[in-house]
């Protein structure tokens, strides 16, 4: 199996085309997706913020659980927006040929994950800069450095734009698609620290929090949300780049074994 993907002749054009279909697709539709780019995250950013954040007094590294929580809450609304376009929205692409109508002009499958990447990474900053704008609101945000929260959204967004493809190339059916976010992605969210310090957990499943895809994510956001980077996170965004570049050979060698027959 040779995951080797030749780089030469990339047209930018076709990227940006196929980012553009999409772009198309959401403003035609923004008024019922906008639910999930921001309404929910917020709604859950405020529960949880108002809610468990009066119970809880003190959390590890953080002036309040609110602050601690946001960066958290964030990346994991980045990462189920990537996750669900190149999974479950790219299954419905595949499902009504809309890349094999692709192929047939001058595109190839490289262009094509690279542009649904590309969109997710988009899906992924919306959600981000939205959700982030209303925890500036309430304080839970503060100060410049904040802004570089935007560094691991689009890191989030590659990543698991690329892992997507992974599941939709090889998904038989969308019910299939389901057991990615109940199996995969709310383990992620729940055990990468967004909730609580991995500190916390048994030692046993600490290493395996922190070998988590998100979990770099997160503690890379919570050093610019709260001020406080380190050689630590440098090594976060080194791994994720890492698994990204493992990755997205793999999901183009998969969507090209069932595109192209």
């Amino acid at each position: 199996m040779n995951f080797a993907i030749p780089t030469p002749g990339i047209r930018r054009r076709s990227i940006t085309g196929l980012w553009l279909r999409h772009a198309v697709a959401f403003v035609r539709y923004w008024k019922f997706v906008i639910t999930w780019v921001l309404i929910e995250p917020v709604v859950a950013l405020v529960a949880v913020g108002f809610g468990i954040g009066k119970l809880v007094t003190e959390v590890e590294g953080a002036e309040s659980y609110a602050e601690f929580v946001t960066p958290g809450l964030i990346m994991g609304s980045a990462m189920f927006h990537a996750l669900f376009e190149t999974s479950w929205n790219a299954y419905n692409r595949i499902d009504n040929d809309v890349y094999e109508t692709a192929l047939t002009t001058p595109i190839t499958v490289l262009e094509v994950t690279l542009g649904d990447i590309l969109w997710a990474i988009t899906r992924a900053l919306m959600t981000t800069i939205g959700v982030a704008i209303v925890a500036v609101i309430f304080g839970w945000i503060d100060g410049w450095l904040a802004i570089g929260i935007l560094i691991p959204a689009v890191m989030m967004g590659a990543l698991f734009g690329a892992m997507g493809f992974l599941f939709s190339a090889v998904a038989p059916h969308t019910t299939f698609l389901t057991l990615v976010f109940t199996l995969v992605a709310t383990p992620l969210y729940f055990f990468s620290g967004a909730f609580f310090p991995i500190s916390i957990l048994p030692e046993w499943v600490q290493p395996i929090a922190w070998a988590m895809p998100l979990t770099p994510g997160v503690h890379i956001a919570r050093g610019f949300a709260l001020g406080n980077l380190d050689i630590t996170h440098l090594w976060a965004a080194i791994y994720v780049v890492a698994l990204t570049a493992l990755m997205w050979p793999a999901a183009v060698y998969l969507l090209r074994r069932r595109l192209i027959k």
